[in-house]
């Protein structure tokens, strides 16, 4: 009877041991998505104003804002419920295109002076995701979750200015017209999706990302948010 009772208990805790490393462990991925980094325009025509040399200023603009993120993942799921998850992620970056004039030819005059010319700008941002993730299981195969964390990283934008008619920068008396900014970002990072485990050591996610809240007074501001496929192995 003895020997039973010690048989049952082991071959339950063996099974325990089963599920707690089923719904535990590391996993790894890589993800690629259709991202927007909504770029204020009216704010980086201001900055390209304030940056442009007397009497240059900005006619028409527009910015091309759709992006193809991707990202590498590493994380580690606690129970069936909880996980947490260390990214990097380049989430791509905006376009910005203006064309600029000067009102009085003689007061932009320069070594390669013109009265026409296109500002043209890039908004780059990448960083590393810090998250953490609530689950619902649905079945052995499906499962949905939320996602709060934070992006630490940096938005980078550079600029110049180039004369219409031969490509060459416009230049001021002492400098050609080249900008660089770059702000540092500690920012909130939120989204919801859906995991299916195809197999035994590998899960398909599909996942809805933002970020409310990027750049600065100096890069410009913006937002960001993204649909992004990503596929995991299980170790």
């Amino acid at each position: 009877m003895k020997s039973k009772i010690a048989l049952i208990a082991a071959l339950a805790l063996v099974a325990g041991s089963a599920v707690a490393a089923d719904d535990s462990g590391f996993y790894a991925g890589f993800g690629l998505g259709y991202g927007k980094l909504n770029v204020a325009e009216n704010k980086l025509t201001n900055n390209v104003d304030a940056f442009l040399f007397p009497d240059y200023s900005v006619d028409t603009a527009s910015v091309s804002q759709g992006s193809t993120p991707y990202n590498f993942t590493v994380g580690y799921k606690w129970m069936k419920y909880l996980a947490t998850e260390v990214s990097y992620i380049d989430l791509g970056n905006a376009n910005y295109r203006a064309s600029i004039s000067c009102d009085t030819l003689l007061s932009c005059a320069g070594p390669a002076s013109t009265d026409t010319g296109t500002a043209k700008a890039q908004w780059d941002v990448s960083g590393w995701p810090v998250s953490v993730l609530g689950i619902w299981p649905i079945d052995d195969a499906w499962s949905v979750f939320g996602r709060v964390g934070v992006f630490i990283g940096d938005v980078k934008a550079t600029a110049k200015f180039v004369d219409a008619a031969n490509g060459d920068l416009i230049c001021g008396v002492n400098n050609c017209a080249r900008a660089h900014e770059s702000s540092s970002q500690a920012e909130f990072i939120g989204g919801v999706g859906t995991d299916f485990n195809f197999m035994d050591t590998w899960t398909a996610r599909l996942e809805w990302q933002a970020i409310p809240n990027l750049g600065d007074n100096n890069t410009g501001t913006g937002n960001w948010n993204n649909i992004n496929f990503s596929v995991f192995y299980r170790f």
